[in-house]
């Protein structure tokens, strides 16, 4: 049986989640430098994605790990037209941590990007070079990648228009070209 992508993701995830150092940010304002973390995978539409996060926002019960979050938006179309290859596709991310409406961009900057985000996101991309489930062309991983600084101050929206309940702070990831390896599917 192939291995889902789903999956492949979820296990190139945890093992950023290894590896990475970040910085969180105390209640108090101070701050404590944390090597491995624990970090939140779901995969799903945006509407899915936002009530999952709703869900864990509003439960009087404890949940599970809410943020720091990767997430896979679906659907996938996988492109299969060669023997080289298992399979193409084409795949949409989101890295996200909690912010606070308040917050100015220059805080937004070194609070969640640089002290969490932008960790994982390059992080992200290393795990996903070092995979060998994956071909990749002059050991590079074409993408496009974008700091979304409006999610925690006009909030995070899926495509029906429905909020996201707390404000978070986001890297984009949009358009990543995966191949996935013959050898390490079988």
């Amino acid at each position: 049986m192939t291995e889902q992508i789903e999956d492949i993701i979820k296990s190139v995830v945890d093992a950023v989640g290894e590896a990475v150092t970040i910085i969180r940010t105390k209640a108090d304002g101070t701050t404590e430098e944390r090597e491995g973390v624990a970090i939140n995978y779901i995969y799903g539409s945006g509407t899915y994605l936002k009530d999952m996060l709703d869900v864990r926002s509003k439960s009087r019960n404890p949940m599970p790990l809410k943020f720091p979050l990767v997430a896979l938006f679906t659907p996938n179309v996988v492109k299969v037209d060669s023997r080289n290859y298992q399979y193409k596709t084409t795949l949409n991310m989101i890295i996200a941590c909690s912010s606070k409406k308040d917050w100015s961009n220059e805080k937004r900057m070194e609070t969640s990007f640089k002290r969490i985000l932008l960790p994982i996101y390059e992080g992200l991309m290393s795990a996903l070079l070092d995979d060998a489930r994956f071909l990749w062309e002059d050991d590079f991983v074409p993408h496009t990648m974008s700091k979304n600084f409006d999610y925690g101050r006009y909030g995070a929206y899926d495509a029906s228009g429905g909020e996201v309940s707390e404000p978070i702070d986001a890297i984009d990831i949009r358009s990543l070209e995966i191949t996935i390896n013959n050898e390490y599917c079988r």
